[in-house]
């Protein structure tokens, strides 16, 4: 089974959506909205199917899927291509937890479009796990401006799966896709940083430096960080390192104040860099294993500007 990972946030073109698929193909690009007509062939769902709102646009040779996600202004997009390749489509998330997946496929199915679902990957999983039977939907158009979306559900007085559908109807609003992200981020999973839980102390010329790493467990790695001097605390900083999009996401918030991301750039067995080159200062955020057993962190404001180390031992 060929596998392919797309990364939400893809640009593409909205305009003259309604024509864009070959004539071989259903008829199905452009936004739809959910109706509570009763489909003609399966019973009415008791709620919406494939979500409210929806959208399919073109990308070269190849659908874009496009859902709104609640909480976020930009909507959701997963590009498919039409030839049975999986692609991992990645779950919404939310800021420091991990992100879990569907592993979906879309092909053409007579006139109308099979969307299945083959498999799951849990949050911080390596391995994904694969459904004995695809969980399917089928967009089926029955004319110009009128969808049936159709799937199977169990029934709840019986527990047996039953056909079910829902009727969409073409709107005038557009669903764009989403902007992309400013950053392109390196693959990569939450076990490969697990060498940097654990609690850690560096000291400088006035100052000691805590941080407290817990595990990737979830798909996802917090930390509380503290600056002293003597007795007295005089910085403090909420950070984070998860998974998003097939990639690592490291965010600070120093002393509980607005959230920073930097996009994983580098990764090796023995450090990660994330950058931020948006970011007034720093730039970029770099973790790496010494050989005595401890660990640098290593800030830089980018271009000319030198970059600054702190250097930690492992308290336990």
């Amino acid at each position: 089974m060929r596998m392919l990972l797309v990364v939400a946030g893809v640009v593409l073109s909205a305009a003259g959506a309604a024509a864009f698929i070959p004539s071989q193909l259903p008829d199905i690009g452009g936004t739809w909205v959910a109706t509570t007509e009763t489909p003609e062939t399966v019973a009415a769902a008791p709620s919406s199917v494939f979500g409210e709102r929806f959208a399919w646009h073109r990308a070269g040779d190849n659908l874009a899927l496009v859902r709104p996600v609640r909480g976020r202004t930009a909507p959701d997009t997963v590009v498919f291509p039409l030839d049975g390749t999986v692609v991992t489509a990645f779950s919404p998330s939310r800021p420091c937890m991990g992100q879990s997946a569907q592993l979906v496929s879309v092909a053409q199915e007579g006139q109308a479009l099979r969307y299945s679902i083959v498999g799951t990957m849990a949050a911080g999983a390596t391995q994904p796990l694969l459904r004995p039977t695809p969980f399917d939907f089928r967009f089926r158009p029955l004319s110009a401006d009128v969808l049936v979306v159709e799937t199977t559900m169990r029934d709840s007085a019986s527990a047996e799966p039953r056909a079910v559908g829902t009727v969409y109807r073409r709107s005038a609003d557009t669903l764009a896709p989403g902007p992309p992200s400013p950053v392109t981020g390196t693959p990569a999973r939450i076990a490969e940083v697990a060498w940097m839980s654990g609690d850690w102390i560096g000291t400088t010329s006035t100052s000691s430096i805590e941080e407290r790493w817990s595990t990737g467990n979830g798909g996802a790695m917090l930390a509380t960080s503290r600056t002293l001097r003597g007795d007295v605390m005089t910085e403090f900083e909420f950070l984070c390192i998860f998974e998003r999009d097939g990639t690592l996401i490291y965010t600070a918030m120093p002393n509980a104040g607005t959230a920073t991301d930097f996009s994983l750039t580098m990764i090796d067995a023995d450090s990660a860099t994330f950058e931020n080159p948006s970011h007034d200062f720093p730039k970029m955020i770099r973790y790496a294993k010494r050989a005595d057993g401890g660990m640098d962190a290593t800030i830089s404001g980018g271009g000319a500007s030198r970059p600054t180390t702190f250097s930690f031992t492992r308290k336990r």
